[in-house]
């Protein structure tokens, strides 16, 4: 059972697939990359931090290794990739989840800022799906998936630079499954609202969090009384679900992990509208 969600990972199965996964160092990275392991599979992760990626591979036992790599340079993409397929023996998966924040207005953006969030949200993305290609159509097929945002559904102030390159990664996704599905390779983006929680860290100072709690919209799903969030644990599940047999038939879509946060807006006063639990709006 899984200690987050109690959901057996016997109803999935990633039993003998070899995966990469970048990001994977620390949150959404490293519980997806322990999942795999979870679920019968072999996995390389990928990370900039080096001794933070070999640190987490190291507990996950031997179904897991590490490799250092700058997702927004190709060569450090063609060096880990031959290291991973050393290790691998070949390759059915690859998960695209590295990413970087940036919140700030745009008045005062500074475009080498722009440029650093494009090299790595959205370059990223591509050099690795365009490394992974050849071992994947080796492979006779497999599955990618980018790791997008709710920031790529909609527009949100302070996340301009963010914003658009997760709008980017779902257009990158979308075209890709165009091309690569001929070879048997499945594309597909993931949207959760929830990220690493390491990303905002540095920002946190910069903001009144009661004032964002009281403001923040409501997830449409309610459990017992109180509203769900979505957690890197529910983003895992999603990103493995998509790298199994039984998504078979998925490509080209954005998956939301979300809670139902980007389905719509309540309207106080119409039918259907109820006080929700949670976020400072319950009694």
């Amino acid at each position: 059972m899984s200690e987050r969600t109690g959901v057996d990972p016997g109803t999935q199965s990633l039993r003998g697939k070899r995966a990469i996964v970048t990001g994977a160092a620390q949150g959404v990275g490293a519980v997806t990359a322990r999942r795999i392991v979870e679920l019968g599979g072999r996995v390389v992760l990928a990370d900039v931090n080096r001794d933070k990626v070999h640190e987490t591979a190291g507990s996950l036992g031997e179904a897991a290794s590490a490799v250092t790599l700058d997702v927004a340079d190709a060569a450090s993409w063609d060096d880990a990739m031959a290291a991973a397929l050393d290790v691998l023996g070949g390759l059915d998966a690859l998960v695209n989840n590295a990413g970087i924040l940036h919140l700030g207005p745009l008045e005062t953006m500074e475009p080498a800022l722009l440029e650093r969030l494009v090299a790595v949200n959205l370059c990223g993305p591509l050099l690795g799906t365009r490394a992974a290609t050849p071992a994947l159509r080796a492979a006779g097929g497999g599955a990618i998936v980018n790791v997008a945002s709710v920031a790529g559904l909609e527009g949100r102030n302070a996340t301009v630079a963010y914003t658009s390159t997760k709008w980017g990664v779902r257009g990158l996704t979308k075209a890709s499954a165009m091309e690569l599905g001929r070879y048997g390779i499945r594309v597909n983006s993931v949207c959760p609202s929830m990220g690493n929680p390491e990303m905002f860290a540095p920002f946190l100072e910069q903001f009144d969090l009661e004032e964002f709690m009281r403001s923040s919209p409501e997830p449409a799903l309610v459990v017992d009384g109180h509203n769900v969030d979505a957690d890197m644990y529910d983003v895992a599940a999603m990103v493995t679900l998509l790298l199994s047999p039984q998504t078979a038939a998925c490509t080209g879509a954005d998956f939301v992990v979300d809670a139902g946060w980007t389905a719509g807006t309540y309207v106080a006063g119409m039918p259907g509208h109820e006080q929700q639990a949670g976020h400072g709006h319950a009694d």
